[in-house]
């Protein structure tokens, strides 16, 4: 009798293991992307890649779309992949090079996408145009209006103000004093790096891998596990309480950027492409996810005055609301990847209740 049971489970296991269809994303040069979301046909998330670009399963989808937001998203019959590969190819973003340097104040305008979800139910959502700038004689950072961003936040997550101040801070963009990100992420969190390519590097804890950067052709991708990062840091300096509420929270933290840069890797502030911040955690309603989308779409070096004129300039262009189809159409105008249809639905929702 228990031969016949360890033969039947035995069974079950197979037909399970033959029926699960595994994908790996990956780019032109055949490495893996992380954290790749895969869509269903109407826009439901099955998965992410992991850091090697893997979903172990696309549980049964026979067309799926992968989307990511520093390569162009990709709609394909599951059937058709040659060893389950998908291949993304970059995003070109449309900025164009600086001609006239320098003057006291580097530029950068941003096009950024704020997403609250409470159990996957989207509760938030804002987009516009955000004008930043550094100040390199006093290396000070300079921000224009944010439109009432943090106002409408709050009250329709209950998240706390806090997380409505970091939608503010990080829709600015990552406009830096240094070009040493990388090596702080490293010393911060105490990770260790291993040369997987000339164009490649990966990012590691004692136990395992976490993140990559990879330099691909003029532009450096950085990727990395950063809740993962975290909580190894804690663990690291004995930071015992913090890990704890982290692990009881299911907190989760990814995060991917996108610099121009040069043949060394190095950059400037005025580099600056894209980046994506996505947190995940049990809160008091469920579970928790705030999405931060970036993206350059313009640059330029400014003297004082007319940094003072371009806020103006885009304040009162603007004012205090965009519709979602000027926004769609700057979005479109930069290459900046398109919403999917059932998010750009669920945002016309939200839009019919205000």
């Amino acid at each position: 009798m228990k031969k016949t049971l360890l033969i039947a489970v035995a069974a079950i296991m197979t037909a399970m293991s033959m029926n699960a269809q595994k994908i790996q994303v990956v780019d032109n040069n055949g490495h893996g992307i992380p954290f790749v979301h895969i869509l269903t046909e109407d826009g439901n998330i099955i998965g992410n890649t992991n850091i090697d670009g893997v979903l172990d399963d696309v549980k049964g989808a026979e067309k799926v779309l992968a989307t990511h937001v520093a390569y162009k998203p990709q709609a394909v019959r599951v059937s058709s992949l040659n060893n389950g590969r998908i291949t993304l190819e970059d995003v070109d973003y449309d900025i164009e090079e600086i001609v006239v340097k320098p003057k006291p104040y580097i530029y950068v305008e941003t096009y950024y996408r704020a997403y609250a979800f409470i159990n996957d139910s989207l509760r938030f959502y804002q987009a516009g145009i955000f004008p930043n700038a550094l100040d390199l004689k006093n290396k000070k950072k300079e921000k224009g209006s944010q439109l009432n961003c943090m106002g409408d936040f709050y009250p329709a997550t209950g998240v706390g103000i806090t997380w409505g101040a970091r939608v503010m801070e990080f829709n600015a963009g990552e406009i830096r004093l240094t070009t040493n990100a990388i090596d702080k992420i490293k010393d911060i969190y105490h990770l260790t790096v291993k040369d997987e390519a000339p164009d490649r590097q990966s990012f590691h804890t004692a136990t395992e891998k976490i993140g990559t950067l990879v330099r691909n052709g003029g532009q450096t991708i950085f990727t990395i596990d950063a809740g993962k990062a975290q909580m190894y840091s804690n663990e690291v300096e004995g930071k015992n309480k913090l890990l704890e509420k982290r692990q009881e929270k299911h907190y989760d933290y990814q995060y991917t950027e996108t610099y121009n840069c040069d043949e060394e890797g190095s950059f400037n502030a005025e580099d600056f492409v894209m980046y994506s911040h996505q947190w995940q955690w049990d809160g008091g309603k469920g579970r928790y996810k705030l999405i931060i989308e970036t993206y350059g779409i313009d640059r330029d070096y400014m003297d004082k005055n007319e940094w003072k004129d371009k806020k103006k300039e885009l304040k009162k262009e603007y004012k205090s609301h965009m519709s979602l189809d000027l926004l769609e159409s700057i979005a479109t105008s930069h290459n900046i990847p398109a919403l999917a249809p059932s998010l750009r639905s669920a945002i016309e929702g939200l839009n019919k209740k205000k």
